[in-house]
């Protein structure tokens, strides 16, 4: 699943941090210049007239210097800033003057070079020679450049409408490290194809290597020729090298001609060339017509780095999720502490995503309301049916669905002094062992959920066991264990309890107890993959108290109580959780006689009271493949607080026949303080024929 909010980014150096894309010194060798009138021209930054190495660069041909520059400066991406470099004496361009050019342009720091002039594919005598510099020094200062990254070096394939010739000359044979680095700009019709007055690389397979296409007419600026598709595949070369510095010219020129569009019809025809079996794609426009959005778009899936090397790799963006139990509420994914993180695609380009939109809570508030309700419904296929047999000393009851699929079951048994309990529930479902289940209050809506301590597990199994220390005092002791299963988090989790039951007065009893949770890749019923993993062993402490009384006359309540704090570690961007505490509350009272009840609940699902998330977060690269790291905090505790109040009655007017109806109303749902209180209210009929 691909993250969303996919956005390129970069680092100007080792120490910055992260910046918008980098300007790149793009130089423009060319006949002659009028920088007054080109457009954008803010963005001309440096001048050389090779003649006179002086900055001025007027005189000639400056319409077709201008237009050129202008191709460049007037597109969309806006990351160049033109070093413009005037080759023209006399009204000729020789080839000695352009060559010392393009190397003088690589040593003044451009990253890319645009020579719009015919047959730059053919390689100069090595001898041929510019005040004093040799056609191969200056090549050589071109694949040198930019500290050994070389600078890419774009190119017309000419306007003579016909198959380009190398005439034995072949510069990828002569210099074939600069050809590495080369871009040759075909022109296209707007319909994909090879424009009738544009060249093109024909039969020569090498040729086709580095060819790339893109329009050969510009409207606005009534232009028309490969001088200007160079402009444009010039504008998108650098545009890739202003997000991504750390490129060299050979990655940045091969990205530009692998990610090429091959959606023209040419590249269906295999019958061209002198054989009439070449694909007419590759033999008009070389490698495609160029595609700036699919070059600036990820390679591979993008990872999260979890080192301090790109190289090194780390998890899977993609793979990378935390699904939160309810006592977190929108916490994490609201604090921000997850959005803006740096991910790198298989080039080693760095992008941003937002992974906040993949912490996310395991149910959806109206998904879970609906099982509560259906649960409670007679005939709904979620129902719980409740059966319970009891021999002597021994009691046995269970929960299934209206598929027949087992919810939750508790087997009771007692020996002399002591008691012991084996039970089984669905994480989702309540557990039989709590205290709402053995206040033997009515089904009411609120309570047909499991704790958020269970909610992700499949199944929970565990045994109680209770020993009477005397009339009124009893030691108690609980333990169980669940896990998350078809999960890649591997979650798991498991606890123990021990405590007092204390029968304060034949009619109030109180029970105490103390617990430790142990978690397995989770915290707080949290489980988390990849980049978003949460530590192997994590440790939790509980204490609690509940109270339950009978108050005659058909009147029971229960009340309950339990703290729990700890700390825990991550294993991915999550790095420590600290200092968490949290609490939940629940509470209710029923009156009842020989054909009705009637109840009241209040509850406050567990929620987290305060804790801190400590992330380091990956926000760029260096040049030097280095991951630059910032570290962030994130409050755990949500924004509210969810309270369940609930009324509940039922009458049976017969033995066969019940009614029942339950209202709801829930304030602050999800523990969201910006969430808008929900009712809900049902009204069941059930008969046994």
């Amino acid at each position: 699943m691909q993250p969303a909010n996919i956005a390129p980014m970069m680092v100007a150096s080792k120490k910055d941090s992260v910046e918008l894309p980098v300007d790149i010194r793009l130089a423009v060798v060319d006949s002659a210049f009028d920088t007054d009138t080109l457009t954008n021209n803010h963005l001309v930054i440096d001048t050389l007239n090779v003649h006179t190495s002086g900055t001025d660069v007027s005189g000639g041909n400056e319409w077709h210097g201008n237009t050129v520059a202008s191709v460049i400066t007037g597109g969309t991406l806006g990351n160049a800033r033109l070093d413009l470099i005037k080759v023209e004496q006399d009204g000729v361009n020789r080839s000695s003057a352009i060559n010392y050019a393009v190397g003088e342009a690589a040593g003044r720091g451009a990253r890319v070079i645009n020579a719009s002039f015919s047959k730059r594919y053919l390689a100069s005598d090595p001898r041929l020679a510019f005040n004093g510099v040799t056609a191969r020094q200056s090549f050589d200062q071109v694949v040198n450049a930019n500290g050994g990254s070389g600078a890419v070096y774009v190119v017309s394939a000419g306007n003579e409408g016909t198959a380009m010739q190398t005439e034995g000359r072949a510069i990828y044979e002569s210099y074939p490290e600069l050809y590495n680095m080369m871009l040759i700009a075909v022109g296209t019709t707007p319909d994909g194809n090879v424009h009738p007055s544009s060249s093109y690389p024909g039969d020569d397979t090498r040729l086709q290597e580095r060819a790339i296409a893109t329009d050969y007419v510009y409207r606005e600026l009534n232009a028309q020729g490969t001088s200007f598709s160079a402009a444009r595949i010039s504008e998108y070369a650098a545009g890739i090298l202003s997000r991504w510095p750390h490129l060299n010219a050979q990655q940045a020129s091969q990205r530009l001609l692998d990610t090429a569009s091959q959606d023209s019809a040419l590249f269906a025809q295999n019958d061209c060339g002198i054989s009439a079996t070449a694909n007419c794609g590759t033999y008009y426009l070389g490698q495609g017509i160029a595609d700036i959005n699919a070059a600036l778009a990820p390679e591979g899936e993008l990872v999260v780095a979890q080192s301090e090397q790109v190289a090194a790799g780390g998890e899977l963006a993609g793979r990378s999720d935390i699904r939160l139990s309810s006592a977190y509420g929108k916490s994490l994914s609201e604090a921000g502490v997850l959005d803006n993180v740096t991910a790198f695609d298989s080039l080693g380009r760095d992008y941003q995503v937002n992974l906040s939109e993949r912490a996310q809570s395991r149910t959806r508030r109206a998904t879970q309301l609906r099982s509560q309700m259906e649960q409670l419904t007679q005939y709904s296929p979620a129902s719980l049916q409740t059966e319970s047999v009891s021999m002597g000393p021994y009691s046995f009851t269970s929960s299934i669905n209206g598929a027949g699929d087992l919810l939750s079951s508790r087997f009771d048994g007692t020996l002399g002094s002591a008691s012991l309990s084996a039970f089984n529930f669905a994480g989702s479902q309540a557990s039989p062992m709590s205290a709402y289940a053995e206040s033997g209050m009515m089904p009411m809506i609120s309570f047909q959920s499991g704790s958020a301590l269970t909610q992700s597990l499949d199944s929970v199994n565990g045994v109680k066991a209770n020993y009477a220390l005397g009339d009124t005092l009893s030691f108690i002791a609980t333990h169980w264990s669940g896990n998350e299963l078809e999960t890649e988090s591997d979650y798991r989790a498991n606890r123990s309890d021990v405590g007092f039951e204390w029968q304060l007065s034949p009619a109030l009893s109180m029970t105490t107890q103390v617990g430790r949770l142990q978690e397995h890749n989770g915290v707080m019923g949290a489980s988390g993959s990849g980049a978003l993993g949460l530590g192997e062993h994590n440790e939790m402490t509980f204490a609690g108290v509940t109270l339950k009384a009978d108050h005659g006359n058909g009147v029971s309540s229960f009340a309950e109580f339990e703290q729990g704090k700890g700390d825990a570690e991550g294993s991915g961007l999550l790095t420590h959780l600290r200092d968490i505490r949290a609490q939940k509350v629940a509470m209710g009272v029923q009156w009842q006689d020989d054909n009705e009840r009637a109840a009241f609940s209040l509850q406050q699902p567990l929620r987290i009271e305060s804790g801190i998330a400590t992330l380091d977060v990956p926000v760029g690269r260096t040049l030097e493949g280095g991951v630059i790291r910032e570290e962030r905090e994130a409050q755990l505790s949500p924004s509210g607080r969810q309270v369940d109040i609930e009324f509940g009655y039922t009458y049976s007017p017969s033995a066969n026949t019940r009614w029942q109806f339950n209202l709801l109303h829930t304030l602050e749902p999800d523990h969201d303080a910006n969430a808008p209180s929900d009712t809900a209210a049902m009204v069941s009929y059930s008969a046994l024929l």
